[in-house]
């Protein structure tokens, strides 16, 4: 008997930590942007970025040689990026989008 108070214990944890929501339902709340690097491209998925800090990225991307990955830039202005891009474009992503959108 012990046992399956147990399990029923443990199946209601994993349950509640399953039901919960994932960090990405809370990354992406309304008016925040959401770039996706896909094979290289670019794309604004969510949010709007002056066609100029689009192609500064863009380069910044294309010379580290990343071809996949994402960028979110949040209503607070904090920037999160994904483990794709080497941690040494972190920085200068971050001077980019803060500065110019």
């Amino acid at each position: 008997m012990p046992f399956v108070l147990l399990a029923l214990l443990i199946a209601a944890v994993l349950l509640t930590f399953y039901k919960r929501p994932t960090l990405s339902a809370q990354l992406f709340a309304d008016g925040e942007t959401y770039i996706l690097i896909d094979e290289g491209v670019l794309r604004v998925r969510k949010g709007w970025l002056p066609p100029r800090v689009i192609a500064t990225l863009a380069d910044l991307l294309r010379n580290a040689g990343v071809s996949e990955g994402y960028i979110t830039l949040s209503k607070e202005r904090r920037v999160a990026i994904s483990w794709h891009v080497p941690p040494a474009l972190h920085q200068t992503i971050r001077n980019v989008l803060l500065s110019e959108s």
